[in-house]
């Protein structure tokens, strides 16, 4: 009788348990959930920006998981997020392809989903908000153009293949420079993953392959930077151009030693995202695309973007 008694009570816990755990608690306060894809200095000023914008507001709490460049981590910290249950997903995809079946889950749950800097090919999500990509290549187009001239020869550091950055940042490119440009060529292209010492290693090997390289496009300045130490250790002048405009990349900028970056705003990336989540949970309306645009970061201005920067802290 006792063991019986026994097995009732841990059976009645363990289904208090379950229903506990599959009940919000309505206490008035939006969970938000954020998905990063990976660690690199302009996501991690993303994700910073997100949790800055959410401390602003006194009714929302967010919660932040890191995929680490992983895909099916990626996939996993999606699903934890719907089963802690939060009021609305902001999504920041690693995989342009791979993680259109989460926004199918997602969706199909009820949640409202925002993607932020990157999106999915599946477009079921509620909001995208972030930059053209292309405006990012086209920008880079513009500047080798007027600086370099009508021909000659580009090397290309691709960052995660498949990624919407990696296919938007080259598709402005080869726009603006190689389709309207016969006489610029691709001299050599690779995925550096986004990572600086990837930029680096690869900038090396192009180096001793090639003496006619006229410029490096970088698309983004981690790769950009790795890519302008080799340059400099081989005692070069080869003009590197990256995408970002994250704090040592403008610093070099203003030292005449990278040529360009383009101002990506992490900031109103992250805090539109966390704004834009609020809002759908709250029943308001917004665009497919918020639009948070480029602009150029060159020698001229970069001091301005400097003191920018600097006022976020």
């Amino acid at each position: 009788m006792k063991k019986m008694t026994f097995v009732l009570f841990m059976l009645v816990t363990a289904c208090s348990f379950l229903m506990a755990e599959g009940q919000k608690e309505d206490d008035g306060i939006v969970t938000i959930g954020l998905s990063m894809s990976a660690h690199t200095q302009f996501l991690e000023n993303v994700s910073a920006a997100a949790v800055r914008q959410a401390d602003r507001m006194d009714d929302v709490e967010i919660i932040v998981l890191n995929a680490n460049s992983d895909v099916d981590k990626q996939i996993s910290d999606v699903d934890t997020l719907m089963v802690q249950q939060v009021d609305a997903i902001i999504l920041n995809p690693l995989d342009k392809i791979g993680l259109g079946g989460v926004v199918d889950e997602v969706i199909k749950a009820g949640i409202p989903l925002v993607e932020v800097n990157t999106f999915t090919e599946n477009d079921s999500y509620n909001v995208y908000v972030g930059s053209n990509e292309e405006d990012a290549g086209r920008i880079q187009g513009e500047w080798i153009f007027e600086n370099i001239g009508d021909k000659g020869n580009v090397c290309i550091l691709y960052g995660e293949m498949g990624h919407s950055g990696q296919i938007g940042r080259f598709e402005g490119l080869k726009k603006e420079l190689l389709d309207k440009n016969p006489g610029w060529s691709i001299l050599a292209d690779q995925t550096g993953e986004w990572k600086r010492d990837e930029g680096l290693r690869i900038t090396e090997d192009w180096l001793q392959r090639f003496d006619n390289i006229d410029v490096i496009a970088a698309q983004n300045d981690e790769m950009a930077m790795g890519a302008l130490q080799a340059v400099q250790e081989a005692g070069m002048d080869i003009p590197v151009v990256g995408v970002d405009a994250t704090p040592d990349a403008i610093e070099s900028v203003i030292k005449g030693e990278l040529s360009l970056t383009v101002f990506q705003d992490s900031e109103g990336q992250g805090a539109s995202a966390v704004k834009v989540a609020y809002g759908l949970v709250n029943g308001e309306s917004f665009k497919k695309f918020e639009e948070v645009p480029y602009q150029e970061v060159n020698q001229a201005n970069a001091a301005d973007f400097k003191k920018m920067l600097e006022s976020w802290k």
